[in-house]
């Protein structure tokens, strides 16, 4: 996956760049938490530029579920980086709960993303050294909570996903499907305005992975807000509403059954 954050070599003015609207909530209406408009991403190939995302547009309500399906080299990561705040870019414009993201510096990206993003990677990036309760804990230590508020609020997060008997275990001693449960109770323990979600179920075998989007249907029906980027069809039936993206376009996929 794409993690590169800046771009030394951005133009003023790309080619693929449309009339930009500023986006204003419209009262009586679903809350619009993100909205995307022309967001364009290219990167330098020598005398080249490669367009990689050309003009998306792109809206998300609160409480929804939406999958991004797209095959390797459509995008997906591009976009997922950009809606994670972990990169900006070239042109247009991004809100995230209503504060303009796109051109932001690193520092301001940070705490937006400490504060709106919970991220859920394939790989699970837990802490090896650290207990499945140590790995949540530790962003509300970051967050400055409190600590017998946090110790609660790690305990109620490990529970809700089903691994109040395995909370002082290492990730060594869980099985993928578990270590990716601790990394979805750490995700949701900052309360975060969208669970983003890249390839979830992408080191689980079939079972496992089910079962961890039952848990993600589980989230999703309490009210919170799903971005999943996936390859896999099947996976993104799982979610509420699929978008797709080919070769840096996006368009709106069949709708899953709630």
């Amino acid at each position: 996956m794409d993690m590169k954050l800046k771009n030394p070599f951005r133009r003023e003015k790309s080619v693929y760049e449309p009339e930009l609207t500023v986006y204003q909530p419209q009262s009586g209406q679903p809350e619009e938490i993100l909205n995307m408009r022309g967001i364009v991403k290219e990167y330098p190939m020598g005398e080249e530029v490669s367009v990689v995302l050309k003009g998306i547009d792109l809206s998300v309500y609160r409480g929804e579920f939406l999958a991004v399906l797209g095959p390797s080299g459509s995008g997906k990561s591009t976009l997922m980086n950009i809606i994670g705040c972990l990169d900006t870019p070239t042109a247009g414009d991004y809100y995230l709960d209503h504060q303009h993201i796109a051109h932001q510096d690193e520092r301001t990206l940070a705490h937006i993303r400490s504060k709106e993003v919970g991220f859920i990677f394939q790989s699970f990036y837990l802490l090896q050294r650290q207990t499945a309760r140590q790995n949540v804990e530790l962003p509300l230590i970051y967050a400055g909570m409190p600590e017998k508020e946090r110790k609660a609020r790690t305990e109620e997060m490990l529970h809700m996903v089903g691994l109040e008997d395995k909370m002082d275990y290492y990730p060594n001693q869980l099985s993928g499907g578990q270590q990716q449960r601790v990394a979805i109770a750490r995700a949701i323990s900052t309360d975060p305005t969208i669970l983003l979600a890249d390839e979830p179920t992408g080191a689980l075998d079939q079972k496992t992975g089910a079962q961890v989007m039952k848990i993600f249907q589980q989230l999703n029906s309490q009210g919170r807000t799903i971005i999943m980027i996936t390859h896999d069809a099947h996976i993104a039936g799982y979610a509420k509403r699929i978008v797709r993206i080919l070769d840096g376009n996006i368009s709106e996929g069949e709708v899953a059954d709630a």
